[in-house]
């Protein structure tokens, strides 16, 4: 139900009774005349308000529903005052109400609708059983207008956050994307510097030693001695050169907790993208003393614990924690959801304890009230 509808209902009821109480008391031909007449105003009135609903994508009916409501407002108070205004003000305060709700303000309906009602008793003097009956049909009519008010404000305002919502989805998908555009030019920056290290330090060196080694070769039969003398200063090169490499290799090359770690953090980071999900990493102790196989263990356990999170629990964070020891690492996955359904071992679940047990651990689950654990135990 709408505005219109719910002031149509109410001008519907208020001429009914007021022609109830007018009938007592005249004919019933003049009654039906008036009931027929107020009614054919009411029903002209909400369908040119629906037509000119219908009709506001187009700028010339923008402000033609509240003038054609005026009007049909002004020629049914002019109805009421034409049949016999005593027996009929019970629809004129109804239609007050309205013309109110129409010229004012929205905060400032309230203070207006109380000084024209006051007014209106004053001159008017109605019966009490008009009072009541007006006190009755207006508190309905406000209350239905009230609650249509705040459906109209929550509706504009859960449109308002969906717009927002649609602008967030966009921005992350722009993010997503010029991340993606930063990864593959940091690794083609990163391409060309080893490129131009190699051919600035190692390459001169090897073409130098290749020069010695030509030049050996044209001096060997004349001068031995001096032939001998530029292969061995080219081997010297060609030994320094491979330092050069082993040296630049070593440098360039990242440490195997590096990756591992980094691609559990762009894993825990896209789940949390994704599924609007809060996600947690917590590391401590010496991670050098994890192998890339249990890395490689740690991520494959990683990705199926977070499929159990979307699949059997309603968590809202999920944590990973990672704890390297003197003798042990202890790794565990942890989320806060919940679930009614018995624990049992289904294939990801055994697949991730079949995982842990090859790279020489071991596997604990774990369901309660505070969510789902998962504990890996690796020796090294």
């Amino acid at each position: 139900m709408d505005k219109p509808l719910l002031y149509f209902v109410a001008k519907i009821l208020a001429t009914i009774v007021s022609v109830v109480r007018y009938y007592s008391n005249s004919d019933t031909t003049m009654a039906i005349i008036a009931m027929l007449s107020l009614a054919c105003i009411f029903v002209l009135e909400i369908l040119l308000v629906r037509v000119f609903q219908n009709k506001y994508r187009y700028p010339l009916y923008k402000n033609y529903e509240s003038k054609a409501v005026l009007i049909t407002l002004g020629i049914s108070i002019a109805a009421c005052f034409l049949l016999d205004i005593d027996n009929f003000l019970l629809l004129l305060f109804i239609l007050m109400i309205h013309g109110i709700d129409l010229l004012t303000q929205k905060n400032m309906f309230y203070q207006v609708l109380s000084v024209a009602m006051i007014l209106s008793f004053f001159i008017f003097l109605p019966n009490l059983e008009t009072l009541i009956l007006t006190m009755v049909l207006g508190g309905m009519l406000l209350l239905g207008r009230e609650i249509i008010n705040r459906k109209n404000t929550y509706e504009a305002l859960a449109e308002k956050h969906n717009e927002t919502i649609l602008e967030l989805e966009k921005k992350i998908e722009n993010l997503m994307s010029l991340t993606k555009t930063i990864k593959q030019t940091v690794s083609l920056e990163e391409r060309n510097r080893i490129a131009a290290r190699i051919h600035d330090q190692i390459g001169h060196g090897i073409s130098g030693s290749i020069i010695m080694l030509e030049a050996a070769l044209l001096v060997m039969k004349k001068d031995p001695n001096r032939g001998v003398e530029s292969i061995q200063k080219a081997i010297q090169n060609l030994r320094e050169a491979v330092d050069d490499i082993r040296s630049a290799l070593r440098e360039e090359r990242t440490e195997n907790y590096m990756i591992g770690l980094n691609d559990i953090k762009a894993t825990l980071e896209e789940f949390k993208v994704s599924f609007n999900k809060y996600t947690e990493l917590r590391v401590s102790g010496n991670l050098d003393y994890i192998t890339l196989d249990m890395w490689r263990c740690i991520h494959d356990n990683l990705n199926e614990c977070l499929t159990n999170v979307l699949k059997h629990s309603n968590a809202t964070k999920f944590t990973l924690i990672i704890e390297v020891f003197n003798k042990i690492i202890k790794v565990e996955y942890l989320d806060n959801g919940s679930s009614s359904r018995p624990f049992t071992k289904g294939l990801g679940l055994e697949a991730i304890e079949e995982r842990t047990v090859h790279n020489n651990g071991r596997c604990f689950f774990h369901q309660g009230d505070n969510g789902f654990r998962v504990t890996n135990i690796f020796t090294y």
